[in-house]
């Protein structure tokens, strides 16, 4: 049967008509033979599970960790993702289980060149023809804007869009609120075969940090989700058969909902604060969720404040898996559950009816952007996250990019970590990859800080860091400094790019004084320059995002001599790359320092063509020199 795509809003007034008594959108019911009478019976469900697609809905070369690896993500099997694929998954899966159901956790959008060319029309598409039952808005969903996200939905999607703890403000000005909240519910009832499935959507807050601001330009207020989903668990239980929670509210928050948390509450005048008790959820059954990229195997059991154990299922992000949750209900109760990621690799055809859904979309986004153009080499992953240090290889060659800019040529420079979203991956560097590194259409930013400022800035990141493990939440060139994450509070900030002398390494039996990494005084304190002064302003690049405060940056939004260089983050890296040396140059002064041969460090599949194809090309290595260090004790 030929798929037909509605306008949402002419689906929405369809689905007014569906409104019971309960007073929101449940599954319209059909004609037909009467529901089996499922009492004292033992009933199969597979709940089938994606999220955080982040627009890779084309497959895409990745060199997997440890973590996929163990997954079952075979390293060999690449290229991996793409929405086809997870179509042929999702078909067979579905084939195979008597009852099912397939839920999304929000990001759809977001990662690849794709989302840049079309703005998310074809990620809607694709979610709507595989046979989605229900989607919950992630942060992501919003980054071309609330009324791009609501145009897109309404043109290309029918799909039940949720997110029960919005409050869509009253407000002719914001017409953002005006269309979403026509376009999404707070829940859906889905029937599966008799059984009866209440799903409600929590959406994002936490990274969407403008919800919690007054008149925000979404016209969007978030309410507290354990309040809200207790609210909605309250109003279907009676009517429903299993109880899921749909978020995109990350690992720890869906934790919450069940255990309970204690919120922070400031006083009218903002001097005072007193911590509130909000009661975990009861009667709750399943929370599927997402928005940390993680994958849970086995699912986690959490328990709630009656003692009832509630399961907690992520399945992972980048089209890499699809999760398949089997469960077993008896009079409302789960019995046993089974939980299997299921990677999407090479070895899963493309559903045919996908590609050609998908073919007009590859065509025009090849005439618009040549992708494929290699133009460097990386004989080793380059990864985003730190290894040992709190720098990372990655984020030092981005913002050494920004730093040396021609039109930027600053102190120093900052990006936010998260800005980066991959790592970059081992072989020929094209295009395609720096879109995925660098989704968001950021610039340069020039700034100009009081040393005062700086270290106000930098307390901020090891706050910001302490949260997370002591994972350095920014990326840095031509300064350094200390994490203190005990205190929370950044330490020997020191301003310049070149090595302390007095760190050189020493010979056998020297017992000259050198660096310590733990010293917060004296003469070693630097592993860089020199101690930075409170009262020199210094020029800073950062992307223009959090130079507009964004992730929290307070200390660089009310600052007014910002100046947009208009250079994007992309090209900078892009030109930074190209003037590099050859990876035949490299070999060479590896070679005289006793390093073994490049050839022998890449990857097996680009071996043969080294001498002909990649050895000539700028190449990229990068590594952690210790920039930013961590103390945590």
């Amino acid at each position: 049967m030929k798929q037909i795509y509605l306008p949402r809003v002419l689906v929405v007034l369809g689905l007014l008509g569906c409104l019971g008594l309960l007073g929101a959108l449940t599954a319209c019911g059909r004609a037909g033979n009467p529901a089996p009478n499922l009492k004292d019976r033992d009933v199969s469900l597979a709940i089938l599970h994606t999220s955080d697609i982040h627009s890779r809905i084309l497959t895409y070369r990745l060199t997997p960790m440890r973590t996929d690896i163990q997954l079952g993500l075979d390293p060999t099997k690449g290229p991996f993702g793409g929405i086809g694929r997870i179509m042929t998954i999702l078909k067979r899966e579905r084939a195979k289980a008597e009852r099912s159901i397939h839920l999304d956790s929000g990001d759809l959008f977001q990662g690849a060149p794709i989302f840049n060319v079309f703005r998310g029309e074809p990620e809607l598409r694709a979610l709507a023809l595989v046979g989605l039952d229900a989607y919950v808005l992630g942060n992501h969903d919003f980054d071309n804007g609330g009324l791009v996200l609501s145009k897109q939905i309404a043109l290309w999607s029918a799909l039940p869009m949720l997110a029960g703890n919005y409050i869509y403000l009253q407000d002719s000005r914001r017409r953002t609120a005006d269309l979403l909240r026509r376009l999404t519910q707070p829940y859906i009832i889905l029937q599966a075969k008799g059984l009866r499935i209440g799903v409600v959507g929590l959406a994002n807050t936490s990274t969407l940090t403008s919800l919690g601001e007054g008149g925000n330009s979404l016209g969007i207020a978030a309410m507290e989700p354990n309040e809200v989903l207790q609210r909605y668990v309250n109003l279907i239980r009676k009517d429903v058969d299993l109880v899921l929670a749909l978020t995109h509210l990350g690992l720890t928050d869906d934790e919450r909902l069940i255990t309970g948390y204690f919120r922070e509450v400031h006083s009218s005048d903002r001097k005072t604060v007193r911590h509130k008790w909000i009661e975990g959820v009861k009667n709750l059954d399943i929370v599927v969720g997402g928005h940390h990229h993680v994958v849970l195997n086995p699912p986690k059991i959490v328990i709630d404040p009656d003692g009832r154990k509630v399961l907690l299922v992520h399945s992972g992000a980048f089209a890499k898996y699809v999760g398949r949750l089997d469960v077993v209900i008896r009079n409302g109760e789960i019995r046993s559950h089974r939980f299997r990621p299921i990677p999407v690799t090479s070895e899963t055809p493309e559903h045919p009816t996908m590609t050609r859904m998908m073919e007009p979309y590859i065509l025009k986004l090849n005439r618009q952007l040549d992708t494929t153009r290699v133009f460097a080499f990386a004989p080793f992953v380059v990864p985003r996250f730190g290894r040992g240090t709190g720098d990372s290889a990655l984020g030092n060659l981005v913002a050494d990019s920004m730093k040396i800019r021609q039109r930027v040529e600053a102190d120093f420079s900052l990006t936010n970590s998260l800005g980066i979203r991959t790592d970059l991956q081992a072989g020929p560097i094209s295009l395609e990859q720096f879109y995925e590194i660098f989704p968001f259409e950021n610039s340069i930013t020039t700034v100009f800080l009081s040393g005062r400022e700086v270290k106000e800035m930098l307390d901020f990141v090891t706050d910001r860091s302490s949260g997370r493990g002591c994972q350095s939440q920014a990326q840095v060139s031509g300064i350094s400094f200390v994490m203190n994450c005990r205190v929370r509070l950044s330490e020997s900030v020191c301003i310049g790019g070149r090595k302390n002398p007095l760190c050189n390494k020493r010979k056998s039996g020297d017992k000259s004084p050198c660096f310590d990494p733990l010293a917060t005084k004296g003469p070693n304190v630097c592993v860089y320059g020199q101690l930075i002064n409170d009262f020199t302003s210094y020029k800073m690049a950062a992307n223009d995002y959090i130079a507009n405060g964004g992730s929290g940056f307070k200390v660089l939004q009310r600052n007014t001599t910002q100046f947009n260089t208009g250079v994007s983050l992309r090209d900078g890296l892009i030109e930074y790359i190209e003037a590099l040396a050859s990876c035949e140059q490299v070999d060479k002064e590896r070679q005289k320092r006793g390093l073994p041969p490049l050839i022998q460090s890449i990857p097996e599949i680009y071996r043969k063509d080294w001498d002909s194809r990649w050895k000539k090309l700028p190449c990229v290595l990068g590594n952690e020199d210790g920039r930013i260090r961590k103390r945590i004790q």
